[in-house]
C-alpha cells in the first residue's frame, strides 16, 4: 500500500489519556522486539511469518533494522502508558519501526499493538505519528505492505489514505532446526 503525502491531509497523531509516546533509543531495541514478538506471536501475522513465533528473532529483525543505514530512527516509536499514580512503573503497549528507502520514500515495517490494548486507536495514532516524522524531512510517499487477511488493518490504513499499488504473495517460514539461540 502508498500513501502520496501531495495526495492526502494528515490528522494529527492524538493518544488516549493516560498514554505517551516514547521516541527511538538503542536501549529500546528489547523493548521493541518485544512488542512484535507479543502482539504478533499468536495472531494472523504470526500463522503467516513464523519467525514473529520467537523473541529471538523478533529481537534479531529490530537489532538488524536499527543497524541498517536505511533505518528511520525520527519515524520510529513506543506507545506507553503508566501504569501506577505515581508514574514509576511503565508499560510499552505499541511500536512501529520504519525505514527510509530513499530520499523521496519510506517505509513503515511493523505496526504492533499488543492485543490487551487493541481498538483503542493506538495503531492509527503510530501510524500518524511516523508519517508525520517522514513527512517533516520532506519524504513524499510511504509504503507499507499488509496482510489481505488483516481487514481491520486494511481498512485503517485506507482510512488514512494508503491506496493499493499491488497485490503479491510472500511465504515465510522457520526452518526446522534453524537455530535462533544463535540470532
Amino acid at each position: 500500500m502508498s500513501l502520496d503525502f501531495a495526495q492526502t491531509t494528515l490528522e494529527r497523531p492524538e493518544l488516549p489519556t493516560g498514554f505517551f509516546w516514547k521516541e527511538w533509543s538503542t536501549d529500546l531495541v528489547k523493548t521493541h522486539a518485544r512488542l512484535i514478538h507479543v502482539a504478533f506471536s499468536k495472531d494472523l501475522d504470526g500463522r503467516i511469518f513464523p519467525t514473529y513465533k520467537h523473541y529471538g528473532a523478533c529481537e534479531h529483525l529490530v537489532v538488524a533494522t536499527s543497524a541498517a543505514s536505511f533505518f528511520a530512527p525520527y519515524a520510529t516509536w513506543l506507545i506507553g502508558r503508566c501504569s501506577s499514580k505515581n508514574d514509576k512503573n511503565t508499560d510499552f503497549c505499541a511500536a512501529i519501526q520504519c525505514v527510509r528507502k530513499n530520499k523521496k520514500e519510506g517505509e513503515i515495517q511493523n505496526v504492533s499493538v499488543i492485543p490487551s490494548f487493541r481498538r483503542q486507536g493506538l495503531g492509527r495514532a503510530l501510524v500518524l505519528k511516523a508519517l508525520e516524522s517522514f513527512k517533516t524531512i520532506g519524504v513524499k510517499r510511504v509504503l507499507l505492505e499488509a496482510t489481505a487477511e488483516n481487514a481491520v488493518a486494511v481498512r485503517m490504513y485506507d482510512s488514512l489514505g494508503f491506496r493499493l499499488i499491488r497485490f503479491f504473495y510472500t511465504e515465510s517460514f522457520v526452518e526446522s532446526g534453524f537455530p535462533l539461540q544463535n540470532l
